[in-house]
């Protein structure tokens, strides 16, 4: 991996406007205890958002003509702001607002919905956001749902492909792409690490689900394959139903001395994204997590 292929503390791992945003934001919606920015710096930052927002770039189709293998023939619809039927996967990229000729690493997000519906903007499109204002563009995937595994594990390998197919027009550092999936999204994650030469450098699980067989050892398909690259995950205790998950692939970091990093949190469930009103010690995950992406070799 090329040196200064992520932000780090030698190479800022912050972008250049973050002198318009407090040391301490890694959490969109948390309250900020400051006084209050000028006028101008505040038009700066809002500035800064809106230019983000124009140059956000449309879903772009995974499959133009069409997607290989099953797909549901009912239409796609929104329920309680979760996405069902997908049928037409796509990649939505979210550039971060970068100086003139600069690149940045890029990070896949793969939201959750237990492989029955997607929260795209709770897991997707507000993840990728806040990933944006730690320097990272980000990458929206929205892949085949409902009951359709393999479908949605061919639709990241494509989203992958057609990220690095665009890496100079993106302005996306070389080799420097990772994914971040949150529950199901994190199962599908850990299932493109199962893959030999899957093509990503990082990956982050937030409050994985279904990587445990048995409560005990990890399902056969998730198995991390080689290059093992550094995986950061976070989870809660008090989320009865996956924990294991988290547990199971810490074992297996451990007894084959994979770079693997867990949170694990007392209470906070599941499902909470970054809107969710959390216990204090839970609320510290993308503190955590941005802590870590910038201490990545």
């Amino acid at each position: 991996m090329p040196t200064n292929a992520f932000p780090s503390r030698s190479s800022p791992a912050r972008p250049l406007y973050s002198k318009f945003l407090p040391h301490t934001l890694t959490h969109p919606f948390e309250r900020i205890p400051m006084k209050p920015f000028p006028l101008r710096t505040c038009a700066a930052t809002l500035l800064l958002s809106f230019t983000s927002a124009l140059h956000a770039h449309a879903p772009l189709p995974l499959w133009p003509q069409g997607a290989p293998g099953a797909v549901t023939s009912e239409p796609e619809t929104i329920v309680n702001g979760h996405l069902q039927n997908v049928s037409r996967p796509t990649l939505e990229f979210l550039p971060a607002p970068l100086p003139e000729g600069q690149t940045a690493p890029v990070i896949l997000v793969a939201p959750g919905g237990a492989y029955q519906v997607l929260a795209y903007d709770k897991e997707g499109l507000e993840i990728g956001r806040w990933l944006n204002t730690l320097g990272f563009h980000a990458a929206v995937l929205k892949y085949r749902i409902p009951n359709n595994r393999e479908g949605a594990l061919q639709d990241a390998r494509q989203a992958l492909a057609l990220l690095r197919e665009h890496t100079a027009a993106w302005h996306i550092r070389p080799n420097a792409i990772g994914m971040i999936g949150f529950s199901a999204g994190a199962h599908l994650t850990a299932r493109l690490l199962a893959q030999e030469n899957h093509g990503l450098a990082f990956a982050l699980f937030i409050y994985p689900a279904y990587l445990s067989q048995n409560g005990q050892t990890l399902a056969p398909d998730v198995l991390p394959a080689k290059p093992h690259v550094p995986t950061f995950i976070a989870q809660c205790r008090d989320d009865r139903a996956y924990v294991f998950s988290s547990l199971g692939y810490m074992t297996r970091a451990i007894t084959h001395n994979l770079p693997v990093s867990l949170r694990l949190y007392a209470n906070g469930g599941h499902g909470f994204g970054l809107r969710r009103k959390l216990p204090a010690e839970c609320a510290r995950w993308p503190e955590d997590a941005a802590n870590w992406l910038r201490a990545l070799p």
